[in-house]
């Protein structure tokens, strides 16, 4: 199953501001629909879960009557998400993901900013050659095929000798890209675009910490 992966900055940057976001999520009223499970790891590291509860109505099937009928039900969603010294890791989809960041500020009444951080094909690529790592599909896009002909096109680059040099070269024109990495005998892949997501074909319960310091140090130029 794939995971979207969204990391921000949060500033200014304080020390034990895991402690801190701890506590001020630890203060909110309760509120059935719409709260949050943490855990602090140390004042610098936690991990939490943004629980959001709707009512929705579902359609289902009564055997006596033989007619399908509606009813309300609770759904609820799961934001997974983690502070490490200044950085906020969320796992989830774009909108889950810009709810907890708007709940996250709220929260501090704005006296701290979460900004996203970019991360870039070309500076992903450059830290690749430090790793074992095998990049599959890629998918080019606005790639010259004549002088006359520019179209998209997808590829497989695994079985290739040096892919590196293929993707160096054409490096602008990438739209996305799939690497497998190899990692105590465990095989796990990424997937990103040009336009920054991230995709990670593994839950993040399912990293050791090795692992995990292998995928930021991949993604981000600090960890």
């Amino acid at each position: 199953m794939a995971h979207s992966i969204f990391i921000y900055n949060i500033l200014p940057s304080v020390p034990q501001l895991a402690s801190n976001v701890y506590n001020t999520l630890q203060s909110l009223p309760d509120d059935e629909t719409n709260f949050f499970i943490t855990q602090l790891i140390n004042s610098n590291e936690l991990s939490g879960e943004h629980i959001i509860v709707q009512a929705v109505n579902e359609t289902y099937y009564d055997a006596t009557k033989r007619t399908f009928e509606q009813r309300k039900a609770q759904k609820a969603s799961i934001i997974y998400f983690y502070i490490l010294n200044n950085r906020l890791e969320i796992w989830g989809n774009k909108k889950n993901v810009n709810r907890l960041v708007f709940t996250l500020s709220t929260a501090f009444q704005n006296r701290m900013s979460i900004n996203a951080v970019e991360i870039s094909i070309e500076d992903v690529l450059n830290r690749l050659h430090n790793y074992k790592a095998k990049v599959s599909k890629v998918c080019f896009e606005d790639f010259l095929f004549t002088e006359d002909i520019v179209g998209n096109f997808t590829v497989d680059l695994s079985s290739h000798g040096d892919a590196f040099s293929v993707l160096n070269k054409y490096q602008d024109k990438i739209s996305r890209m799939t690497v497998v990495f190899s990692y105590n005998e465990i095989a796990w892949k990424i997937c990103i675009s040009s336009k920054g997501a991230i995709m990670v074909y593994k839950s993040r319960d399912a990293f050791d910490d090795d692992a995990l310091d292998i995928l930021h140090a991949i993604l981000l130029s600090e960890v």
